[in-house]
Order: C-alpha cells, then structure tokens, then sequence
C-alpha cells in the first residue's frame, strides 16, 4: 500500500509540474547532477505550440541565488544547428538532457558555485521564444526581458545579493548597500572590502543568514566584497567585483554648434552623440569603445535646459562599426533614436547574405543597440538623378510591394533584376511596404522601431539607394509606404519614459493612452511639437537621403489626440491642420513628392487634403468584388477621381482572384469558381478599373491572378511565391501569362490615349448592374469598353461615340457601327475594348469568351431526377483534335464529383470504345442529346451525394474530343436534396434542445467542404413577420474567433454541419422568455467567409436582402384564460391527475421562480405527490408550444 501510495505521489508530482511551463528532473537536482529540462509548449505564452522544432538558448548563473547573469552559454541564437535542440516527447512537450552533469555540460569550472539554469527557448528560426509573465516562481524567476532562470540545489552556499549590478552609477557620498545571504544559518560571517588596497574587514555577525554594509561612494574605482562565513560547521567564501563610477553633476555646457539628436560625424575618426532626453538625470555613452561598461570618461554632458545629452568621441577608427547605447539614470538602455544601423541580438544571426559583415552583438541582457561608423560606406549617384522626372500623381500607377514575399532572396538587389518586369507590366510607381526597421524580421513592417534605419532583412542601406536609381532609369517612381502613427515596444524614444505598461505622462513624444479605438502600437502624440520635429526630420531624411519619391502614410486618420466618445471618425479640423502642416514642410525641399494618405475619413476631411494635393488611398472592393464574383450590386461611380488612388485588393485584402475562386457564383454550367473562368473575369475586372483614370494601385501578383488566402499562414504570414523554386508556378502557366497580358495591354492602351484626354472626354458610362459601360469622345482616338459581369448571355446599348468602324483590341476584329445604340449581346463573363481607330492585330487566345457547349433540362436538378443533357458540337473546344464537328456518332464520357474542392472524377460511365454506352442521340445541327436520370446512371447508393457532374464528349473511335472552355472537362452543379437550413424539432420552447443543420451544398456553396463552421447568432423574443431589428439579440459567437462558441459539427460523409441548443442556457434566457426567431450567419472560423444565399424565403424562415438567416420557432404560445383551461388541461385545479385534450410530444412544468419540477409527454400527469402551488405548464402539441396556468391543491 505504501509503494503505491508513493508512485501516486510522484505520478501527482509529475502532473503537476507538466502543468508548468519549464520544470527539472529531478526537481532538487544540483550542478553535480544530470538534469533533464522539460518545456511544455501549451503553457505559457502558447508562441511555440505546434512547432517542429524547438531549441533553448542556455547557460548557468554562478554569482549569486538570485543572479541573473548568464555565464558559459551554449546555443547560437536563430541557428537550426543542433546546439540546444530539444527532443519531442510528446504533444508540445520537450525535453534536453544536461549530461553527465550541468557542471560538465557547460564546462563550468570546479571553484565556481552554480546557482541557477538561464535560458530562452526559441523556435528553429529564432522568430518565436517561449515565455511567460514576469515574476519569482516557486522552481525560479522570469525577468522583464523574458529570460527563464530556473534554480538548482546548491547546497551549503553564501550569495552575494546586492549591489544588483557589477555596474555601478553614484554619486560622490551616496551609499552603496553591500548585502549577502547563506543557505542557512551561520555560526559566522563577515563581510570584507577592497578598493585596491586590501581587504578590511566592515562588519561580522554571529548567527542568522543575512549581513550588509553600506559602503560611501567617493571616487571612481574598482571595489570587490568578499564575504567568509561557517555554515554547518563548513567554512565558505564568495567574492564580487564593482565598478563603481562617480557622476560628475556640473557636466553641463551647451550643444556644439551645428549638431543634431543623433549620431553627428564630425571627421573620420570622431563623433558627437546627442541624446534628446527632457527631465533625465544622466546618460553615459556605453558599447564597443567602452568594453560594455560605464566609464568616468563616457558621461554625457547634460545641456543647460536639460533637454539634451552629448559627448564627443575621438580616436575612433575609419570605417570601424561600433555598436552602442545610451545608459539612462541606471536603468534604462536604449539605441541611438537617428541611428542609421540597428545591431539585433535576437534577429541579426538569420540575416543571410542579404547584409554581410554586421557586426558581432549578442547582449540579449540589454536588448536592441545602435552602430555607428566614422567613414560609412558612400553612394554617389548618377547623373541620371538629376534628369530625373516623376510621372504625375494624377494618374499615377502604383504596384504596391512587399519585399519579403516578391522575392525567396528578400533582396534590394535581387529586386533590381525584376524592375523589366514592372517596365514590362507598365506601371508608373512601385510602392514599398514599410522597409525602415521594424521589431523582427518577418513582418509587414507595421510594427516599427528605428525610423532612421533600413531594415536589415532586405539588405544594405546602399543597396535600397542603388535599387531607388535603378527604378528612376527604367521610368519607375519609389514610393515609401512609412508608419508615423505610431511605434512599438522596442523605438527607444517610446522605452525612454515609459512605465513597463505604457509610455508615461511626461514624454515627449507619446500619448500615455491612445487616442480613438483604432489601437496598433503606442501612438504617437502629433500634437506635440517633440513628435512635429521628428516627423519632419524623418520625412525629409528618406525623401533626401534615398531618392524616395514620395510617401504613402499610413492611418493618418490617427493623427490626432481629438477623439469624442472615444472615436477618431468624425471630421477633424485639427487633423487637418496636423497633415498640412506635414505636407508644408515635405512641399519646403521636395515640392513635387508624392503624399498619399491611408486616411479612412469623412468626405469632406477628404475633400479638403485633397485641395492641397494630397492622394487618399481608396479600397473600391466591396464594388469590384460582388460585380466579380457574380453576386452581382456594387457601383463602379467615382473610380475615375483624381483625388483618391483606387484599388480592388491591397496587402489589408483579401485577393479578388480568391474571392472569386471561393465565393463566386454559378448558373447552369457557368461556375465562376473554376480557375479557366476566374482567369477572364478578373480580367474584366482589371480592364474596368484601370481604364478608368486617375490614381490607380495593383497590389502584387494581381496581374497573374494571385488567388492564395490572405489568412495562410496567418494574416501577416509568409505567402507562397508565384515563381521560382517550390514556388506556385504561375509564371509557367500560360492562362496565367494572359491575365499578365492584359494588365500590360490595359495599362499601355490607357497611356497611349492618354488619362488626361480620357478624364477631359465626354463621358457616357454605365456603373451598375450586369451589364456596365466605359464610353471617353476624346478629342482623338475614342474608347469603348463592354462587359457582362452576369452569369448568363445579356445585352446593352454600347453607345459608340459615332457610327463607323470600331475595332476590338484583344480580338482584332472589326465591327462596322450604323446604330451607335444598337445592342450588343455578350456572353456570362464576357467583355470587349473598342477604339474608333485600330491600335491593335488582337492578341491571340489572350481573352477568350466562355461558351459551354452543354445544356441540361431542367437546369437546377437533383440527383434523382431525369434530365435531358444536349451537347453542341460547334461550341465545344477540341482538345488539341480536330473536334466533333460533322460527327457521325457522339458519345457521353461522364462521372460524377462528390467533392467539387477536388474535381475528383468517380462512378465513370464509358468505356472510351464503340459499345453504345454513353451513346448520344443527334437531333441535327451538331447536336447530340442524352435522357439518365444521375441515381440510376452512376448506380448511385441511397446515402451517396454528389455535388456535380463531369463529362467530356468523344467520337467513337476515341480519336477526336469535344471539351468545355480552354480545353478543360466541363462540370454542372447538382442541387442538393436536402433543404438549406433545419431546425429540429420545427416548434420548441426555451428548454427543448433543438438541432440546427446547415447544408453547406446549397446556396453559394462558399462553406463547401469546410473543415470547420460556426454559427453566430442571436434570438428573437417579439412576435413579428420582421424580426431584422429584433431577432439578433443576446447574441452568441465572436466573430472572426476560431474559440469553440458556435462551432458546428460536422455530420460524416455529407456537408451538412450541426449544432444543438437549449434557447434557455444557450442564449441566456429566462422564464416568460419565448423564442420567436433565431437570426443566424454560418461562417468560417476567421470570419472571412459565410455561407449564404439569394434573398429570399425558406421553410423555415427567410434570407434577409444583407444575406443573413431569420428562422421561425413554428410552435406559437397560447395562455388559456380560466374558462377555457379545460380545452387543454382538466381538471385544474386538480389534487391527482390532470389530463390534456391531446397527446403533446413534449411537456415541462415550471414552478414561479421558473425552476423545471416536471417534464415528460403523453396525455396525463400524475400531481398528487406535488407541493401545493401555482405552476406554469407548457405543452407542444401538434408543433404548436401551449401555455396555461396549472394549480395543485
């Protein structure tokens, strides 16, 4: 009994420490011990759950048992080398062994006491480290800086606790407490000081575990503690040296003249350092010049309005890079705000060749340092610069880029190689996503921290330079996307006065709360004239510096400390006057410089930037997007202002060539979700929205119809590149080249008649609707441009500028115009260019227009009914044969697609031989039909659903084919039997669970196959044919949140998706409360997509015109009034039974407070056993939910 009680104990032992983040074994192990290290992934900050790899960056404390300096390290950080890897020993649980012992392991020496174990633990890369809330633990400590420091035995021991640091600041008389502790009391103990002289003893004790001295600071010197105890009758000693510095408090004289905040080089071998830093005590200058120490000679010379701290360093050595910081009152480290270079200790190592040479740094214990270099490299720039001319910012083309995921190499240089491509493409501007540094490497760049600084990852400041004039000579404008709204936790401006939470009330250039509900970062105060500064010196800094030609500032909606109600939206003439402020000061040195505004604010806000020359960025999706899909709704009014620069998609979108493969619309054979389909209609797209004039912006890879969700990976993640190794393999694709083609057709067209003629041209456009219109009467060349956005054949007015001939761009064909109103019939997803004079031959197979040469009858069918599929030779494509033209026979190659995902053929029907199965019937005109009812035709199992059939039509020899559009099997869609939405039972009260299923096969199909969908509703308690306003109440589900709540399950083998619900505990209902309505949206776990259909009724209720659920609870209440109790419970009052006039499929009885004492069904209820009371009884009878007063005598 005993043993097990003990194997219980270590078994409970065990649990619990798993349940820690980081825990030893055995768990009183000592530095003479081996030790296994566990890390639990599930705990803590949860940042390495799932990961592959996981390594830990470690070493040992040996100064004292609460020391916090890593001694003996082993790992190299962001190194996938095997030093430090930890092995899996389970979900998310790893181990590391310190064998044989943790003293061997680091090669600590024998004289040296171990303390503790310091580590970090990091994923393979670096990017991620496990950690969790600063604080003393039971097993060790986690510091601010989110190192791990887990303790060991160390048996009899003296520590040596304060001073803290071996770096002392004081000044001249302060104390300095000397304190040391033993692990148990002591039968002696003194404690000893040198300062270079011999030890003196300073005070003894003769009994308990602690002693201290204050030692008076007087001169700058070297001091070494030493203090000697008896414990357990064992004598120990421990010592600890000290620099300690003397401050000089009259280092205070002016700034020299003409230097700035920031590193200035003064000549080749020296510098003076500015610190601006209002209300500071002291700041010494601390890095490679000074061994990483506070010096005498390092203090920096405090101004005399104490807004400022400067040194000036002589002796350095040209071209030498010297990583430093600036030591604040004691307790703060920070780099140089301006500096030019950033050394990362966590990041720097995963750098690549992208920026080779960086110097050696890896104090993670201080954090982010600075460089600084007497004799930097130099960039001389060509002549070519001076010639240089921007293209004008009213019809500017913009390819918005993000370096990272445009190239494997995330190179400037590399980039340099592609700038054909844009020249080829036709663009006028290339946007850069934020490149100045930010926290990490792997980032968009919102998150940033030095302003002055190139982000290492994409290479050298030079390199950035070289690319800028590299783009100037191909005709291509660089713009800057920049982020001035705010910064995060590593800018040293934000770390210099905050208080570990947010930045404190007095700095200079923050807001200690930020303004409006729009929240990223710490938020800059550009009210202050501390942030106007700096904001200007920025800006000029990359538009000088680098050849920038322009910047695309990001939410200056938030440049503001105005936010009533705590909301940032409304009109703002203080914003204003912030912007214009900014833009003065840009319009000062470079008058010409683009400023484009991620604004997002009222019109009239918007009306009056854009007066001063100012472009507002303009997310046009929620037009272009429905139009695209097929879904139809959306204008396309305003695209052609000069004011704002228009774009479909940016980085913050979703794709449109996505929305179009995962939400878009079918009609008969016509599925836009094929790739071949969306392929043309992003096309149209395209020629629609540049052919407009004014600003316009094409977000990478739009232009090879880039269709990966912007949530792989995570939102912010890296995205599979289109080209190149392991990449997706569009460049490759030639219907992919096409959409390429026509972005460049478009865009060369619209230069060659030019924006200007085009935006001055009489204009007679059509904007909404299937059908839309572009019409310019130019003072030249005209342009027409047709296009149905429909799902099937429609026609319109073309409303050519004059009769005569027109001439297709793409095709090449001509059209002879005697009626400039006649209709022009186009096909689903077909659109047209025409110019009144000819500019092109056409562009073969660039454009093509999808016809199926399939027809079914009836057209939305289910899989058990008969259907009469017609098959016309003289549409279909030929497959590379000679087609089915002229055929004497035709027969049917079909099968059926249970997962449209997949287009997975199966149950095919064909044996590809003249044997007379899948035979069709020629009705003339080479047309060919066939009468099979699908069930029976692919011999299909009762519990078998299909979403599809495919097919493809042969000669009899198999010789010749006859396929869908560009060459491909054509599919049609099977309606589902089973209804859109159920509720099961129909009628219920708030305590019957019911069962709600979602057929994600029907309607648009963009849930199909989830993994997973969650419901997010609410209920309705009022009684109304409208419940819109009323149904989404206490409202269920966190949009966008893959939490559990509302999360459906999916019924095996089908695509219907479940959930059951009590109305009662589900929604937070009460007694009296009943459930008229649910509203309901079935989604995706990121909320980025929903299953939906037409407007329209249901079964069970309706779809709404804004696409959402109304479900109708068919039970309706009926409270009996006393003469008519008897039509449905007698007798009552009653002492033994009572009955009701018809059996009920359910029956609950609630005593006054609402609690449930009775439920069941039937026709009788035994009462006699009852406390004599009032009851409420609700009965469903006949799915209609009746209520009445019950009383028990």
């Amino acid at each position: 009994m005993k043993k097990i009680g003990l194997l219980l104990l270590v078994w409970l032992m065990h649990f619990g420490l798993s349940a820690q983040m980081v825990y030893i074994d055995p768990a009183t192990g000592g530095g003479e011990d081996e030790i296994t290290l566990f890390f639990n992934a599930a705990q803590g900050n949860k940042e390495l759950v799932g990961a592959s790899s996981v390594y830990v960056h470690h070493g040992v404390v040996t100064d004292n048992a609460n020391g916090t300096a890593w001694k003996y390290v082993k790992g190299n950080w962001g190194q996938d080398d095997g030093i430090g890897k930890m092995t899996k020993i389970g979900t998310d649980l790893w181990q590391l062994k310190l064998s044989p012992n943790v003293r061997s392991y680091f090669g600590v020496p024998a004289a040296e006491k171990i303390y503790r174990i310091s580590c970090v633990i990091r994923s393979a890369d670096g990017s991620k480290k496990a950690t969790m809330a600063a604080g003393n633990y039971g097993w060790g400590t986690v510091t601010t800086n989110q190192d791990i420091y887990i303790n060991l035995n160390a048996n009899a021991w003296i520590s040596i606790d304060a001073p803290a640091s071996s770096q002392l600041i004081a000044s001249a008389g302060e104390k300095i407490n000397f304190k040391a502790t033993t692990s148990s009391n002591v039968s002696t103990m003194k404690l000893l000081i040198n300062e270079g002289n011999g030890w003196e003893e300073k005070v003894t004790v003769t009994s308990g575990r602690n002693i201290s001295y204050d030692y008076t600071a007087t001169t700058s010197k070297t001091v070494a503690a030493r203090v000697e105890a008896v414990v357990q009758g064992q004598g120990l000693n421990a010592e600890k040296s000290f620099d300690v510095v003397v401050r000089n408090p009259d280092l205070i004289a002016a700034l020299p003249a003409g230097v700035l905040p920031g590193i200035n080089i003064n000549d080749t071998s020296s510098v003076t350092l500015v610190l601006e830093a209002p209300a500071k005590k002291y700041v010494y200058a601390v890095g490679d010049f000074s061994n990483w120490k506070y010096q005498e000679k390092y203090q920096m010379t405090k101004t005399p309005d104490g807004r400022y701290f400067w040194i000036t360093l002589d002796g350095l050595q040209p071209g030498k890079d010297y990583v430093f910081q600036y030591w604040v009152d004691g307790n703060i480290k920070i780099g140089d705000p301006y500096a030019v270079q950033v050394a990362d200790p966590w990041n720097d190592s995963s750098i690549g060749t992208v920026f080779p040479n960086l110097p050696s740094y890896n104090k993670t214990e201080y954090g982010i340092a600075t460089v600084l270099n007497t004799k930097p490299a130099t960039y001389t720039w060509g002549l070519g610069e001076t010639l240089w001319q921007r293209p004008k910012a009213d019809h500017l083309v913009i390819y918005e880029l993000h370096v990272r995921d445009f190239l494997k190499s995330h190179s400037f240089l590399d980039l340099i190689d592609t700038l054909s491509y844009f020249k080829k493409l036709g663009i006028d501007a290339i946007e850069l996503m934020p490149v100045n540094e930010f926290e990490g490497n792997d980032s968009w760049g919102y998150n940033p921290s030095y302003f002055f600084a190139v982000d290492k990852y994409y290479g050298r400041p030079n390199d950035l330079r070289a690319l800028i004039e590299a783009a100037h000579e191909q005709g291509i404008a660089v713009i800057m996307d920049i982020v001035l709204n705010h910064a995060f936790g590593q800018n040293p401006m934000l770390q210099l006065y905050f208080d570990g939470s947010k930045p404190t009330a007095d700095s200079p250039w923050f807001n200690r709360e930020y303004v409006g509900q729009y929240q990223w970062g710490y938020d800059f105060n550009h009210e202050s004239p501390y942030t106007k500064t700096f904001v200007d010196r920025v800006n000029r800094y990359w538009l000088e510096e680098f050849h920038f030609d322009g910047f695309r500032f990001d939410f200056t909606k938030g440049f503001t400390n105005y936010a009533p109600n705590g909301s940032v939206d409304g009109f703002d003439q203080r914003r204003i006057n912030l912007l214009k402020r900014m833009g003065d000061k840009i319009k000062e040195y470079d008058k010409d410089a683009y400023i484009i505004l991620e604004h997002w604010a009222p019109a009239a806000e918007e009306s009056i930037l854009a007066g001063y020359g100012y472009k507002m960025w303009r997310n046009r999706s929620y037009d272009v997007v429905p139009a695209t899909t097929g879904a139809g709704g959306g204008s396309f009014s305003d695209m052609g202002v000069t004011s704002h620069v228009t774009y479909f998609d940016s980085h913050d979108e979703r794709r449109l060539a996505e929305h179009v493969i995962t939400e878009g619309l079918s009609k008969e054979g016509y599925n836009t979700k094929t790739d071949e389909i969306m392929y043309e209609r992003v096309k149209m797209a395209a020629a629609f929205t540049f052919l407009f004039t004014g600003p316009k912006m094409i977000w990478q890879f739009d232009e090879l119809g880039y269709d990966i969700d912007i949530n792989l990976n995570g939102r912010l993640g890296r995205k599979p590149l289109p080209w190149g190794n392991g990449g997706l393999g569009y460049y490759e694709n030639e219907l992919r080249q096409h959409i390429f083609t026509v972005y460049k057709e478009v865009l060369k067209l619209r230069k060659t008649l030019g924006a200007d003629k085009l935006a001055a041209a009489s204009q007679s456009h059509k904007l909404t609707g299937n059908t839309r219109r572009l019409v310019y009467n130019t003072t030249g060349t005209d342009l027409v441009v047709l296009g149905n956005f429909g799902l099937s054949k429609e026609s319109l007015s073309p409303s050519f500028t004059g009769m005569g001939w027109w001439y297709n761009y793409f095709t090449g064909d001509s059209l002879q115009v005697t009626n400039v109103s006649t209709p022009i019939e186009l096909l689903a997803g077909e659109w047209r260019v025409y110019t009144s004079t000819k500019m092109s031959n056409g562009l073969n197979g660039v454009v093509e227009n999808y016809q199926n040469p399939v027809t079914i009858s009836p057209a939305i069918f289910t899989q058990d009914q008969e259907i009469t599929l017609t098959f016309d030779a003289q549409k279909a494509s030929k497959a590379g044969t000679t087609g089915l033209v002229g055929a004497s026979k035709v027969y049917f190659h079909s099968g059926v697609v249970k997962d449209a995902a997949t287009g997975v053929w199966s149950k095919v029907v064909g044996t590809l031989k003249d044997d007379g199965l899948g035979e069709m019937t020629s009705i003339g005109n080479d047309k060919w039909q066939i009468k099979l009812t699908p069930v029976v035709y692919y011999n299909l199992n009762a519990s078998e659903d299909i979403q599809q059939l495919a097919m493809y039509f042969r000669d009899a020899d198999n010789v010749n084919k006859g396929k869908g559009f560009r060459d491909k099997d054509i599919y049609w869609d099977v309606a589902s039997n089973d209804p859109f939405i159920t509720i099961d039972p129909p009628a219920f009260d708030i305590d019957e669970e019911i069962t709600i299923t979602f057929n994600a096969g029907q309607g648009n199909k963009e849930l199909l196959n989830s993994n997973s969908i969650y419901l997010h509703s609410g209920v309705g308690l009022v009684d109304t044919p409208n419940p819109q306003s009323t149904a989404w109440n206490k409202v269920v589900g966190n949009w966008g949140q893959d939490d559990g709540v509302g999360k459906m399950t999916r019924v095996a083998g089908t695509n219907k998706y479940q959930i059951k619900i009590k109305p009662r505990t589900y929604y937070g209902l009460k007694e009296g409360d009943f459930p008229y309505w649910i509203a309901a949206v079935f989604r995706s776990p990121d909320g980025s997509k929903k299953g939906t259909g037409s407007p329209g009724p249901l079964t069970q209720g309706f779809i709404a015109s804004n696409l959402d659920f109304f479900l109708k609870n068919q039970g309706t209440t009926s409270v009996q009034s006393e003469n008519e109790d008897k039509w449905l419970v007698y007798p009552n009052p009653s002492t033994d039974k009572i009955y009701l006039t018809e059996p009920a499929e359910s029956i609950r009885v609630y005593d006054i407070s609402g609690k449930l004492v009775w439920s069941g069904a039937g026709q009788e209820i035994e009462v006699n056993k009852w406390s004599k009371a009032t009851y409420i009884l609700h009965a469903n009878v006949k799915n209609k939910i009746l209520s009445t007063v019950l009383v028990v005598k």
